[in-house]
C-alpha cells in the first residue's frame, strides 16, 4: 500500500501522477468540444469534408471514452476495489478457516 506524507493542513501530499489523468481527460474533453464549436463557424473547403467527417468521429469516440470511464462502470468498478483493498477486515493469505 503506498503511503503518503501528510502536509501542515493534515492533507494527504499525492505524487504528481495521480493528477495525470482526470486533466488529461479534462483536455480531451475541454478540446473536442473546441474542435466541435470551431466546425460551426469556420468554413470547410468541399475537397475536405470526408476527412473532417473521420476526425468528428474520432473525436467523439475518444470522448466517449473518457466519459464513459469517469461515469459507466468502470469508474464504479475501480471505486468498489479501492475501498475492498483497503477493508480492514478482509482476510489475506490461504487460511481455510
Amino acid at each position: 500500500m503506498t503511503e503518503y506524507n501528510l502536509n501542515r493542513s493534515g492533507r494527504k501530499n499525492y505524487p504528481l501522477f495521480v493528477y495525470t489523468r482526470p486533466v488529461l481527460a479534462f483536455l480531451v474533453v475541454l478540446l473536442s468540444f473546441a474542435f466541435l464549436f470551431s466546425l460551426i463557424f469556420l468554413p470547410i473547403p468541399p475537397g475536405n469534408i470526408s476527412t473532417v467527417n473521420l476526425v468528428v468521429g474520432f473525436v467523439l469516440g475518444v470522448t466517449g471514452t473518457v466519459v464513459t470511464y469517469y461515469f459507466g462502470t468502470s469508474k464504479d468498478k475501480s471505486d468498489k476495489d479501492q475501498i475492498e483493498m483497503n477493508d480492514p477486515t478482509k482476510k489475506t493469505g490461504s487460511d481455510p478457516y
